[in-house]
């Protein structure tokens, strides 16, 4: 139940949305009922009934891309049966639907659902007069294409935050938020858990040498090197510093094992290892079942830190 913990911001936008599109609707039910406007009243109210029915189960559940889907299917349908029911004059409430359908929804089902609106309200339009029929066509095509030109820029934009979120910045690979968030998702599918820590060794000497500006191009180097060697099937994350971590997937033991050993042995094969005496400290050791992944990180961890105390520039294989 999450009615009494913190809400993100489109939780909240969507509650709002909902609470306000139940007093407007509501208000009007009851200047329908003044009217003696009794099919409007009953259709207003229905609309208000669905709605607080929403409204609980977002409050409750916060589930908020199921109650987007629920508010954006009832505003298309409320606009097709008020123009239905009171004529083409009540096809201006068209244009909050289609900016509330653009905002709630993807785009592609912002479009689908949209789209198909669109077909009905052009079909109740078609007994109108011509002017009518062109200046509403033409504001509704014209909403409509700059609220999809909208949706697709705001989504390119979400993608491009989300992947620089997930990205370090140096080395261009995925960073610590990023592992922590992939763990996490493939914790929940019940896939098996294996990674590969490595730690640069002598890496200290070359930023001690060379100073920190031509530090940061031997690791970005070291990690172009090493992200070469496991894509694209397996995926590199620098946790910090010269420490990084390899999650490898649907790679039996013998496999993950086989290629922490040729990641090993081909670094320090490179020039660019033998050039600054750089090799890996690694470790492999997959997830035990039920155990609990921070338990699991931090054997993997010490592994790393004995094989550095024991001489670095080796591959520790943590067994079950």
């Amino acid at each position: 139940m999450k009615g009494t913990s913190k809400r993100n911001e489109q939780d909240i936008v969507v509650l709002g949305l909902i609470g306000i599109y139940i007093i407007a609707v509501g208000l009007l039910g009851f200047y329908r009922m003044w009217r003696e406007e009794y099919a409007m009243m009953v259709l207003d109210w229905s609309l208000v009934a669905v709605s607080i029915g929403i409204f609980i189960y977002q409050w409750r559940s916060g589930n908020t891309r199921l109650a987007g889907y629920y508010v954006s299917v009832l505003a298309v349908t409320g606009v097709v049966l008020t123009v239905a029911l009171k004529g083409i004059g009540q096809v201006l409430w068209a244009y909050p639907a289609v900016t509330l359908v653009f905002y709630l929804l993807p785009p592609m089902h912002a479009i689908i659902l949209w789209s198909a609106g669109l077909v009905i309200l052009s079909i109740q339009i078609s007994h109108a007069s011509l002017i009518d029929i062109v200046l509403i066509s033409s504001t509704l095509i014209v909403t409509s294409l700059f609220c999809v030109l909208f949706a697709l820029k705001m989504k390119q934009q979400n993608t491009n935050l989300r992947k620089a979120a997930r990205q370090d910045v140096m080395t261009k690979v995925h960073n610590r938020r990023a592992f922590y968030e992939d763990i996490k998702a493939l914790k929940a599918t019940g896939q098996p858990l294996t990674a590969i820590f490595i730690d640069l060794d002598n890496f200290k000497n070359v930023n001690d040498r060379l100073g920190h500006v031509e530090g940061d191009l031997v690791l970005q180097l070291a990690t172009d090197f090493i992200n070469k060697l496991l894509k694209p099937k397996h995926r590199l994350y620098r946790m910090g510093g010269d420490e990084f971590v390899v999650m490898t997937h649907q790679l039996s033991w013998q496999d993950i094992c086989q290629l922490a050993h040729s990641v090993h042995k081909k670094f320090a094969d490179s020039p660019l290892a033998k050039k600054h005496q750089l090799t890996l400290s690694m470790a492999v050791g997959g997830r035990q079942n039920d155990e609990p992944v921070s338990r699991w990180l931090n054997r993997l961890d010490g592994a790393l830190y004995d094989a550095k105390k024991k001489g670095r520039n080796q591959v520790v294989l943590l067994s079950d």
